[in-house]
C-alpha cells in the first residue's frame, strides 16, 4: 500500500529545482530567502560562505546592504535593484560582478525576476559568465587591434592593373603576409588567392570597372609566404583615370576575427543544445509527475477505499449498546468523511474520469466542481470530441484547463468563465476565457508567468502550442492546440 505524504509535491518541486545548474533562490515580498537549490548551496559551501547569511530565513536584501569590502558598492546596487523588482517598479534586474579567487578570475551575473502574482516575491539567479567576459575582452582587444590597423599604415595597400597584375605593393605586406613588396609586384594577384575565392576577387575587379565611383568590398584567402592561408578583407576603388593610378586595394588581415566569430557560433550552438536539454528535462519531469500521481491516485481510490468500506461494514455490526449511545453513528460519519476526503485527494492527483469516460466528460465534471467550489459560473461546451484521446494528450489538455481556471480564480476577479473543447483544422483546440480584469501581456517580465510557461512546456512535449490573448479590463483567453489523435 502506498500513501502520499503532504510533502510529496513540494519534494517533487525541490527535485526539479535542484536539477537546474544555475544558482537559484526564491525571496518573499520582504526579501527573505524561502528556498534555495542544490547549486546555490554547493556554491556557498565551496566559497566558505556562512550558511546563516545565505540560507532560508535570511533577509537577502539586508545581507547585500551590510556587505563590506571590495564588493560593498555592487552589493548595495544589487539590493536597490532587487527591491525595485520586489516592489513591482522594475520587471527585471541584472548586475554583472567579479568574484575572483587566488586560483582564477571569475565573473557572475545576478538576475532578479518577479514571481506571480505580482508583489509576491522574486527569483534570484547567479550565472557564471566568466567565459563570456573573457571572450568579450578578447574581442575588444581584437577590435582595438583592427581599429589600429585602420588608423595606422599597417594595412596592406595594393595597386592593380585592370586585369589584376600588381603594380605596387606597400611595405606593410611583409608584416601582414610575410612577403616583401618586390616579391608581389609584377605578379597576378590570383597567383596568391585561394582558387575557391577567385570568383569573388574577379567580381570585385569587374564591379570596379563597371561602377568606378563606388567602393567594393571582398573577403578572400591569401597565401602567406609560409604556405598558410590568411583571410583578408579588401576594399577596392577604381582610380584608373589617374595617370599613375589603378585599382586600389586596401586590405587588412581578419583571420583572428573570423576565428573569434567561429568560436562564438560554436558557443551559441552549445547554448541552443543546453536549452533543448532543459526543455527535454521539463517534459520528462511533467510525465514522471503525472505517472506518479496516477499511481498514487489509483492506490487511494482502490486499496484504501476498499479498506474504508470494510471498516464501515464492520462498524454496522457493532454491539447494540454502541449504536444506542450514538458512537456507531459518529464512527460511520467519520469513515464516510474520510472516504470522501480520500476520493477528493485522489481526484486532485489524477482524475480517474479521464481513463473511464474520456476528456470531454472529465472536463465537464471539473467545470461543475470549479463552479461549486469557487462560485464562478463556467459555461462548458464540447464539439466533435467524442472519441477517446491518447492518454498523454488528454492529461495535458486537462492540466491546462486546471491551471487556466486556477488563474481565473486567483487573479482575474471574473464573474463568468467559458471552456470550449473542439476539433480544429490542425487537431484539438481547448479555449478557456473569462470576463475578468485582464492584463497587458507585453508588460509581463521574462521571469513572470510561470504558470503559462508550465502550460507551454506541457504542450511542447506533444508538439502542441499555447497562445494567450488579454488586455486590461478586457478579460483573458488561453487557447491550447494539440495535434490530432493518431
Amino acid at each position: 500500500m502506498y500513501a502520499l505524504s503532504p510533502e510529496a509535491p513540494d519534494k517533487l518541486v525541490q527535485v526539479a529545482f535542484d536539477s537546474l545548474r544555475e544558482r537559484l533562490c526564491v525571496l518573499d515580498r520582504d526579501g527573505y530567502i524561502v528556498a534555495t537549490n542544490h547549486a546555490w548551496n554547493q556554491s556557498a559551501r565551496e566559497n566558505g560562505a556562512d550558511p546563516h547569511r545565505c540560507g532560508p530565513g535570511v533577509n537577502y536584501l539586508q545581507v547585500c546592504r551590510t556587505a563590506t569590502g571590495p564588493f560593498e558598492e555592487r552589493a548595495l546596487e544589487a539590493a536597490i535593484g532587487i527591491q525595485s523588482v520586489l516592489r513591482g517598479t522594475a520587471s527585471q534586474f541584472a548586475l554583472d560582478y567579479p568574484c575572483h579567487s587566488p586560483s582564477r578570475k571569475a565573473w557572475f551575473r545576478l538576475t532578479a525576476r518577479p514571481l506571480r502574482p505580482p508583489n509576491s516575491g522574486a527569483v534570484i539567479q547567479h550565472s557564471e559568465i566568466s567565459s563570456h567576459i573573457a571572450l568579450a575582452e578578447k574581442l575588444q582587444r581584437t577590435q582595438a587591434y583592427y581599429s589600429a590597423l585602420l588608423e595606422n599604415p599597417v594595412h596592406v595597400a595594393s595597386v592593380l592593373t585592370a586585369d589584376g597584375i600588381v603594380r605596387y605593393q606597400s611595405p606593410a605586406s611583409e608584416g601582414v603576409l610575410g612577403m616583401r613588396a618586390e616579391e608581389l609586384a609584377g605578379h597576378q594577384i590570383f597567383e596568391f588567392v585561394h582558387p575557391d575565392d577567385w570568383d569573388a576577387v574577379h567580381k570585385v575587379l569587374r564591379d570596379c570597372l563597371r561602377y568606378p565611383g563606388i567602393k567594393h568590398c571582398c573577403e578572400y584567402r591569401f597565401r602567406n609566404k609560409d604556405g598558410s592561408w590568411r583571410m583578408l578583407e579588401s576594399i577596392a576603388s577604381n582610380l584608373l583615370a589617374h595617370p599613375a593610378g589603378g585599382i586600389i586595394l586596401n586590405s587588412r588581415d581578419i583571420t583572428h576575427q573570423k576565428l573569434a566569430e567561429k568560436t562564438l557560433l560554436v558557443r551559441q550552438d552549445a547554448l541552443v543544445r543546453d536549452c533543448s536539454e532543459l526543455e527535454a528535462l521539463a517534459a520528462r519531469l511533467f510525465r514522471n509527475r503525472e505517472e506518479e500521481c496516477r499511481r498514487v491516485a489509483a492506490e487511494l481510490n482502490g486499496k484504501l477505499s476498499q479498506r474504508l468500506a470494510s471498516m464501515s461494514l464492520q462498524a454496522a455490526h457493532m454491539a447494540p449498546g454502541a449504536a444506542a449511545s450514538g458512537q456507531l453513528d459518529a464512527l460511520e460519519k467519520c469513515i464516510a468523511s474520510l472516504g470522501c476526503d480520500l476520493h477528493q485527494l485522489g481526484s486532485g492527483l489524477y482524475p480517474s474520469m479521464l481513463d473511464h469516460f474520456g476528456l470531454a466528460v472529465a472536463l465537464r465534471d471539473y467545470c461543475a466542481e470549479f463552479t461549486r467550489r469557487e462560485g464562478i459560473p463556467v459555461n462548458y461546451v464540447h464539439r466533435g470530441v467524442s472519441a477517446r484521446l491518447p492518454g498523454q494528450i488528454a492529461v495535458i489538455l486537462y492540466r491546462v484547463a486546471e491551471d487556466a481556471l486556477s488563474n481565473v480564480a486567483r487573479h482575474a476577479h471574473a464573474k463568468h468563465a467559458w471552456v470550449t473543447l473542439s476539433r480544429a483544422a490542425k487537431g484539438l483546440r481547448l479555449a478557456i476565457r473569462d470576463d475578468g480584469a485582464g492584463f497587458d501581456p507585453a508588460a509581463v517580465g521574462p521571469g513572470a508567468g510561470l504558470g503559462i510557461r508550465a502550460m507551454r512546456e506541457r504542450l511542447r512535449d506533444v508538439e502542441g502550442s499555447l497562445s494567450v490573448r488579454s488586455r486590461p479590463g478586457g478579460g483573458t483567453e488561453v487557447v491550447a492546440l494539440a495535434p490530432p489523435p493518431s
